[in-house]
């Protein structure tokens, strides 16, 4: 009886602890090195998961440059792991933004260098607020800009 009692416990600790490593949110965007040419279907770049989290997490008035500078940093530590050029991937997120020095609607959450229209670029997606005053970061922005010249080719974005 006593061996039983002490098996349900530790079986129940380890459901307990490994449920909690499942969940645990981490707030770190996502990048990714892939050869996929999104040509034909640029809508296709598979940033939804990521986005949705950030979503659950992040709300209008946590926007700021800070956060912003925080993900890209995170972002180009990630690029240098899988051997990419930081500072191209850091220029390709600044193109997409009017004014790089106001408080930011948007923060990436997603890169994939990958293929357009026979380019190399970076498909960065972001989440996004329509005001600072947003329960949740829902909307989305998704640029392809391109390594070489920092060329905004496609974007695309719910509104």
């Amino acid at each position: 009886m006593n061996k039983r009692m002490i098996f349900w416990g530790v079986l129940l600790a380890l459901i307990f602890t490994v449920s909690q490593c499942t969940t645990e949110w981490t707030g770190v965007p996502v990048v990714v090195v892939t050869d996929t040419d999104y040509t034909s279907d640029p809508a296709s770049v598979p940033y939804t998961e990521i986005h949705d989290e950030f979503a659950e997490h992040y709300s209008g008035a946590d926007l700021s440059i800070e956060l912003r500078d925080e993900m890209i940093s995170s972002m180009q530590e990630q690029a240098l792991e899988l051997g990419e050029n930081a500072g191209t991937l850091y220029f390709c997120i600044k193109a997409t933004y009017t004014d790089w020095d106001e408080r930011p609607m948007r923060i990436p959450c997603y890169a994939e260098k990958c293929i357009y229209e026979d380019n190399e670029i970076w498909a960065i997606a972001f989440n996004r607020a329509n005001s600072f005053d947003e329960e949740s970061l829902e909307h989305f922005d998704l640029f392809f800009v391109t390594l070489t010249t920092r060329e905004i080719v496609y974007q695309t974005g719910c509104f």
